[in-house]
């Protein structure tokens, strides 16, 4: 994280309090900027660009409130019914800003973040206004991330109702029909109302995009400024996980803010505590069942944890719990929620089933600083496994083994390796990602000697075998395709243990660390579980008394968990597992390997 003072924190209604993190100048604030961000895939993408951004705020003079809506990122969830939600969440945010002891606040909304702007109604108008690449028409986003979704895939929506499952997203109807709503093209040149907005407003548009130029004529209003923005593809418009932050598009927002915000300052009023008391609904989806439909309230605070200052929230039963401390660790380059918000709603439900939870920001992503001081920071750094050893030794300090570690493909390497010097409890590791190419061997050095699960490869994996007609199948017939894929692997396996081919590799060594003693949860589809057998994973090798290996292959698992199915999915097997082998004694599970495969 770049440097500068930050307060993390909820705020808003008491039923469904809002996320935010508030980035505090050195001195007294000139005003304070609301940052709005986007939806779905693209929240994720623009986390660290609005990251960036505040910061930059903050050694202007300006406070800057990052937050996320309600029922995104870490904020609770709205409830079922409002029509309205997105934009009066702005208008919460807004109206917290005001609270804070200053007499001039700005906003700043990304897609549609700029739309949620446009249409929120305050009772008062802010100073100044940037609308950072709107959606000319909520009709043109859905449309946009429905294919998104087709592509990688995803049924976009479920039988009988309008609801959207989007890439990672989950749009609820109401949800929907809010979005739907909002126009920002509608209506002749000239014919933009934004008065009610501020004064003062800034519209940066991309220039490759023939809609927007409707939108620049339509907005062409005495106090509006439009600009033609570069960056915008490289951030958003990418299917592989690496967003490019927009650093021309970051300092334009900063130096106009800079230039229209007012030069005089005042002291801000420190918001609350970081810490929140929210009653759970056993209807909502971050819930669990409760019995009898009683609410439970759980708790959550932010910490700091270990030399490495790692970033972290906790989740916590109020009445106390007993178990192992469960550990989310972040995943590739994203922030702590994990995919379409699984580490949030796995950490509350396990909460209310009586588990301590953290999920955390590994060094230089999300909320962390980099342990070495650079922003940009290689996904599969070494330094992510000290983190994971770091998050437990401070999270459970008289015993740093007393805990269940959780990850997903890059974290779930990371929880293997730090595993071996830990001996937790258990570990779950999803679609482990164990080939790949070390960031140390790019300079010609070695691979580093704590790399024990990692088979080095020069390039991110791909299927090499993979025809055109194969990949044809997988979007036709995806159910059947992948179920042709695990018979497919378990020849593989069976001819070359007949052959003496398995390798001594990661795959055997999470049938060592099971046996060793530490509970192993392996949540695999096709492809991953491939790559773990080629790499000398047998279910013939059995653990002893002291650990137990589950393996589960489900046949149409995506590797990000993009669809809502395939997360509902997992959120019942890790339920499952972990209440069950946590909350009875450690020696009356029946010891060896399970396997299961297509549930």
């Amino acid at each position: 994280m770049p440097p500068g003072r930050t307060a993390s924190f909820w705020f808003g209604p008491e039923e469904s309090p809002l996320f935010g993190t508030l980035h505090l100048p050195e001195a007294a604030a000139r005003g304070v900027i609301v940052l709005c961000p986007p939806l779905g895939r693209e929240y994720s993408y623009t986390h660290a660009t609005f990251l960036r951004l505040a910061s930059r705020l903050a050694e202007l003079g300006l406070a800057a409130l990052r937050f996320d809506y309600r029922s995104t990122g870490d904020s609770f969830d709205r409830a079922s019914g409002e029509s309205d939600g997105f934009a009066r969440d702005v208008r919460t945010a807004v109206e917290f800003a005001r609270t804070l002891g200053v007499a001039h606040v700005g906003i700043v909304g990304m897609r549609l973040g700029a739309n949620f702007v446009n249409v929120q109604a305050s009772p008062e108008t802010v100073d100044a206004a940037v609308l950072w690449d709107p959606c000319p028409t909520g009709r043109s986003f859905l449309r946009e991330q429905r294919a998104l979704a087709l592509f990688a895939g995803v049924r976009v929506a479920d039988e009988n109702t309008d609801a959207l499952d989007l890439p990672a997203f989950k749009v609820s109807a109401e949800m929907a029909a809010e979005i739907t709503r909002m126009d920002m093209v509608a209506g002749d040149p000239g014919s933009a109302e934004t008065g009610r907005l501020s004064p003062s407003v800034l519209l940066l548009t991309r220039s490759e995009r023939a809609s927007d130029r409707k939108l620049a004529e339509r907005f062409s209003v005495p106090h509006v400024e439009w600009r033609e923005i570069a960056g915008q593809p490289e951030l958003l418009d990418v299917h592989d996980d690496w967003p490019i932050v927009p650093s021309q598009g970051v300092a334009t927002v900063a130096e106009w803010l800079d230039k229209t915000m007012p030069r005089t300052a005042s002291p801000l009023t420190m918001p609350p505590a970081g810490e929140v008391t929210v009653m759970i609904s056993p209807d909502g989806p971050s819930s669990a069942k409760v019995p009898g439909g009683a609410r439970m309230p759980v708790r959550e605070r932010t910490v700091r944890l270990g030399p490495a200052d790692l970033f972290a929230i906790e989740t916590e039963p109020v009445t106390g719990g007993s178990g192992p401390v469960c550990i989310f660790v972040s995943v590739a380059n994203e922030h702590r929620i994990g995919p379409g918000r699984l580490w949030v709603q796995l950490s509350r439900r396990l909460a209310l089933e009586g588990f301590r939870c953290a999920r955390v920001d590994i060094n230089g992503f999300g909320d962390s600083p980099p342990r070495d001081g650079r922003i940009c920071q290689p996904v599969h750094s070494v330094s992510a496994i000290d983190d994971v050893v770091d998050m437990a030794r401070a999270l459970s300090p008289e015993h740093p083994g007393d805990v269940v570690l959780f990850g997903l493909c890059s974290s779930a390497y990371q929880i293997l390796e730090a595993a071996l010097s830990l001996s937790p409890l258990g570990v779950c590791s999803l679609n482990p990602l164990v080939r790949f190419p070390p960031p140390e061997m790019a300079g010609g050095g070695p691979v580093d000697p704590r790399r024990r699960f990692c088979s080095p490869a020069k390039r991110s994996p791909v299927d090499p075998h993979e025809s055109k007609v194969v990949a044809l199948l997988k979007r036709r017939l995806p159910t059947f395709a992948s179920m042709l894929a695990v018979v497919q692997q378990a020849g593989l396996l069976r001819w070359r243990s007949v052959k003496g081919r398995l390798q001594d590799g990661p795959g055997k060594r999470i049938v060592e660390l099971a046996e060793s003693g530490v509970d192993v949860l392996l949540i695999c589809g096709p492809f991953e579980i491939r790559r773990l057998m080629e790499a000398g994973m047998s279910p013939g090798l059995r653990g002893d008394r002291r650990g137990h290996l589950h393996l589960e292959v489900i046949p149409t698992l995506d590797h990000g968990l993009f669809p809502t199915k395939d997360r509902e999915q997992v959120t019942q097997l890790i339920l499952a597992h972990v209440v069950g082998q946590f909350r009875r004694a450690r020696g009356a599970a029946e010891p060896g390997v399970t396997l299961s495969s297509g549930r």
